[in-house]
């Protein structure tokens, strides 16, 4: 048998389309797990001296996505179940009591949670509601004609932080990999202002932090679960979901903004580069780039091409034009006369000479 249990809104730019996105889900299950969680509490509280809950208390009682209806997104959870838990006799009526319980809880003012939520479930707001933005909220329905239960980012975090020091939400975090231990399988990822997180990673990373560790021009990009206190200051990395090493960072983050250029875009003038020539440039330039030399200065010209600038004694620069993958070098000698040196980049091969007569040319002058 089944009957419909409760019907949360979603409320923000994703759910527009009255659509769930997958991710939501984990939400959803999360909110079952506190349901029956917090009707095990009631029972035991209006049955002092039983630890346990009866046999078979919650076994039978499981959320389903029956549909989803227009607002936002609303997704109708219903219970099926058996006729036995359906007509309460084994239950009375505790799951629908949790169910309202939580919604008052949600709605409630700060400090005045209701006597009947205990503080110890308050950490199932760590999952709840997780993979909201900022700009979304899940909406609880309320007995009677309340207001609905509004569960926001910031309402979550309060809930966590009325019984606990910290909070988790989701994170990415960048950086470079400091250093790694490889018998406990974490690495102390160094992030841009200068602070420092340990990372646990599984043993398929080892090779790629030993490539990549202690080489700060190669980015490391860690999603997962961190731990934050009220100040918003990031304690721990909790868990990770993955790790992802960007090679020669700057220039694929130089590439990319290049790619987002549109025509026009220098006071009105200015071809944008075409995107199909930077992909195949970020496929010549990153992870090939050699390792010993500067990095240079990415800049877009009128004429829809890039030039390339090292900060070196004789200005060395790339005139690199996107349509013939043809590149011009300019550099001033010591006795100033002007160095210019054609190279035609249609081959992997000719990107090789390149990268070599660079590292020739600008070896002499590096700081």
């Amino acid at each position: 048998m089944k009957h419909n249990f409760v019907q949360p809104r979603f409320v923000g730019a994703r759910f527009e389309e009255h659509t769930l996105p997958v991710e939501v889900a984990r939400d959803l299950a999360a909110y079952e797990t506190l349901v029956v969680e917090l009707a095990k509490h009631l029972y035991r509280r209006d049955h002092e001296g039983r630890q346990r809950v009866p046999k078979g208390f919650d076994a039978d009682f499981h959320l389903h996505i029956e549909r989803l209806d227009d607002g936002s997104a609303k997704p109708m959870l219903s219970v099926v179940t058996s006729a036995m838990l359906f007509a309460g006799t084994m239950t009375g009526g505790y799951f629908e009591t949790s169910r309202d319980l939580i919604s008052e809880c949600i709605a409630a003012e700060d400090g005045q949670l209701p006597e009947a939520f205990p503080r110890e479930l308050l950490g199932h707001f760590n999952q709840i509601g997780r993979s909201l933005h900022p700009d979304e909220r899940m909406e609880l329905p309320r007995a009677g004609n309340a207001p609905a239960a509004a569960l926001t980012p910031d309402r979550r975090k309060r809930l966590v932080l009325a019984a606990d020091t910290v909070y988790e939400r989701e994170i990415e975090l960048n950086g470079t990999i400091a250093e790694a231990d490889w018998e406990k399988s974490t690495f102390r990822l160094r992030l841009s202002d200068g602070s420092s997180m340990i990372v646990a990673m599984s043993k398929m990373f080892h090779e790629s932090a030993r490539k990549y560790g202690g080489r700060e021009r190669h980015q490391t990009v860690v999603k997962g679960i961190g731990e934050f206190d009220s100040w918003e200051k990031l304690q721990r990395v909790k868990s990770v979901d993955s790790i992802e090493v960007q090679p020669d960072f700057y220039l694929a983050s130089r590439l990319e903004a290049m790619s987002s250029l549109t025509d026009g875009w220098y006071d009105g003038q200015g071809v944008a580069p075409n995107k199909d020539r930077l992909t195949a440039l970020a496929g010549a330039l990153l992870g090939a780039y050699p390792e010993r030399l500067p990095l240079p200065i990415i800049a877009p010209t009128l004429e829809g091409n890039l030039l390339l600038e090292w900060n070196l004694p004789g200005d060395p620069s790339i005139d690199l034009d996107l349509q013939s993958m043809s590149a011009a070098f300019h550099v001033f000698a010591a006795d100033g006369e002007e160095v210019e040196v054609a190279f035609v980049l249609n081959l992997p091969d000719k990107w090789k000479e390149l990268f070599s007569f660079l590292s020739k040319q600008l070896a002499g002058q590096l700081a």
